[in-house]
């Protein structure tokens, strides 16, 4: 991609983030997290695995990082510690974002409540991991800000399920909550885990959505609900998504149970097959803003209570064995121009790296 094509489409991501969704409506509380922002510090979060297990206690000589291709020269590196290490305090904190699809469709009480997020995520974080919980139907709302106090997210999360509305603006309000985050300050890590069915109910590209987190720097977590539901919605009495051919009554000449082929199988089963593949069209979409932003996705033929809790604790886990490499900017550019950012391991022996790209505008 050409420099000048990058700051087009940069420019064009930020635009629309500032434009669509609704502000978020609740004030957030003051509980006592400040955050020093620095315009000019950039931070990469990223993970890096050997044989699917962490790789913790590197240093910035493990890393290598390019702006625009061009190397930069690392001011610090967040990480866990080795075993051999000290648990130094950190850098930059950490906030989960917690966003919750609340509209009647594919609110499921008790399936994310506070003992679940409370003892499958909070308890055991670094002190300096924070969560703040948003809700979104046909508005976006955010019930607090960075917090860990536990009255504070009980009452967020029992509000979030009070506000049960039509319509699922899933992608503004994934956009518009990136960008309210972002206004807290920018030496922050952060991730976004959204829960929701995918069945957007707008127009919006998702590839803007991708666009703007990758541009302010926070990884998506979709954590996808439903999936079952529209399963057994396409396979009706049992046919499965194929337009193959489906046993119907009747016999034909052999006494056997007549078969109809794909042309004259009845207008209504077609259309719920066909609704059905746009259903999980729709839910592939929103499960890929996982790898595609640096995060991952969660979709699971079910989810109940028991695998919440489970993806709670691996989500607990990321944030825990999560790096974070800063740099400053070696110039600034007299207009806001977009550059490309990317972390690479020093040496490839080191293991493999999970996201390490954004772009940064200054």
């Amino acid at each position: 991609m050409s420099h000048l094509t990058r700051i087009t489409i940069c420019g064009s991501v930020l635009a629309t983030a500032l434009a669509v969704g609704q502000p978020a409506d609740d004030a957030v509380e003051d509980t006592g997290f400040v955050i020093t922002t620095e315009s000019n510090l950039v931070i990469v979060p990223l993970h890096v695995y050997q044989k699917k297990k962490s790789v913790v206690g590197l240093g910035a000589e493990s890393f290598e990082l390019f702006e625009d291709g061009k190397p930069q020269k690392i001011a610090f590196v967040d990480g866990p510690a080795g075993p051999e290490q000290a648990e130094a305090s950190r850098t930059v904190p950490t906030e989960i974002i917690l966003l919750i699809d609340n509209s009647l469709s594919v609110t499921v009480r008790g399936l994310l409540d506070f003992t679940t997020v409370r003892s499958a995520m909070l308890e055991g974080l670094r002190s300096d991991v924070m969560i703040s919980v948003y809700g979104f139907a046909q508005n976006l709302r955010r019930y607090t800000g960075p917090t860990r106090d536990l009255a504070t997210l009980q009452r967020a999360l029992d509000r979030v399920f009070e506000q049960e509305d039509l319509g699922s603006r899933i992608y503004e309000a994934i956009m518009q909550t990136a960008r309210d985050a972002a206004s807290r300050g920018s030496n922050v890590s952060r991730m976004m885990i959204v829960f929701s069915d995918g069945q957007t109910t707008t127009q919006l590209s998702p590839e803007l959505v991708v666009q703007s987190a990758n541009a302010f720097g926070i990884p998506i977590y979709p954590v996808v609900l439903g999936h079952d539901l529209v399963v057994q919605r396409g396979q009706g009495l049992g046919g499965g998504f194929g337009l193959g051919r489906q046993p119907t009554p009747g016999n034909n000449q052999r006494g056997e149970p007549a078969i109809l082929g794909p042309r004259q199988q009845p207008q209504g089963d077609l259309n719920r097959r066909s609704n059905a593949r746009a259903q999980e069209e729709l839910q592939a979409i929103f499960a890929n803003f996982g790898p595609r932003t640096g995060g991952r996705s969660y979709d699971l033929d079910v989810i109940n209570n028991i695998v919440m809790r489970q993806i709670l604790g691996s989500l607990a886990t990321l944030a825990e064995t999560e790096y974070v490499v800063g740099y400053y900017p070696s110039s600034v550019d007299e207009e806001l121009t977009g550059h490309s950012v990317e972390v690479r391991l020093a040496d490839k022996k080191i293991g493999t790296l999970y996201g390490g790209r954004r772009v940064v505008v200054h």
